[in-house]
């Protein structure tokens, strides 16, 4: 029974860390810039492989390596505050963004912010090639906060065996890739409606991800 509980947590936990802002703002980016490519709605699918991807590896490291290394108490906080701010700025990004996109009057439709993309260089933020896509998932599944908070289930696995964090990589990998994909089918629906439409369904979504960066830093700030 907590084998099944833990598997549903981690599940879930992977279905919510596919809604992490930069998560949808880099596949709501990477679809509008792939409409016209055979695989424009699977951007969410290709960009979860790689992320999840190297969450399994991470996990499956730290099966490995736990019983010869214990983590400092501080890493989850650190990585806990870094996520904080991280989801607080991309909030405040997109607020802002969607205020200057309302006063301009413009008919192109509002492209979401994120953080972590903007560290990622222009000639790979405006690709065509999907295994480009797979890369920049691997790249943001290397970020601190994605790196503790894998941490954290992955040795508390370890007592149900030795090979759980790899296991319970997979299940979050799943997890992950199907809010990712339907970000990726929204977006691309969106793309095809009607210009009014589009327009407002697109500037929803910037909304929607100013709920969810400024509810889940609330979250975590309470759980501290």
């Amino acid at each position: 029974m907590e084998g099944i509980s833990l598997f549903i947590l981690v599940f879930t936990l992977g279905l919510r860390h596919g809604l992490d802002a930069d998560h949808l703002a880099y596949i709501d980016g990477q679809t509008r810039h792939n409409k016209d490519t055979r695989f424009a709605k699977w951007v969410g699918t290709l960009f979860s492989l790689g992320h999840g991807g190297a969450v399994v590896i991470v996990a499956a490291i730290l099966g490995l390596v736990s019983t010869r290394f214990t983590y400092p108490a501080y890493f989850d906080l650190i990585g806990t505050w870094v996520s904080i701010l991280s989801l607080f700025l991309i909030g405040t990004l997109n607020v802002v963004s969607l205020l200057k996109h309302k006063e301009s009057h413009t008919h192109e439709h509002f492209v979401p912010k994120g953080l972590k993309g903007k560290f990622v260089p222009k000639f790979i933020q405006n690709t065509t090639n999907p295994f480009v896509i797979v890369l920049v998932g691997i790249l943001f599944a290397f970020a601190m906060d994605t790196v503790s908070q894998t941490s954290v289930w992955a040795l508390a696995a370890l007592h149900a065996g030795k090979f759980m964090p790899l296991i319970l990589g997979f299940v979050f990998l799943a997890g992950m890739m199907i809010t990712d994909t339907l970000d990726s089918l929204i977006t691309h629906q969106i793309l095809k409606k009607s210009d009014a439409l589009g327009k407002t369904m697109s500037k929803i979504m910037g909304w929607l991800i100013v709920a969810l960066s400024y509810g889940v830093c609330l979250y975590e700030i309470i759980s501290l």
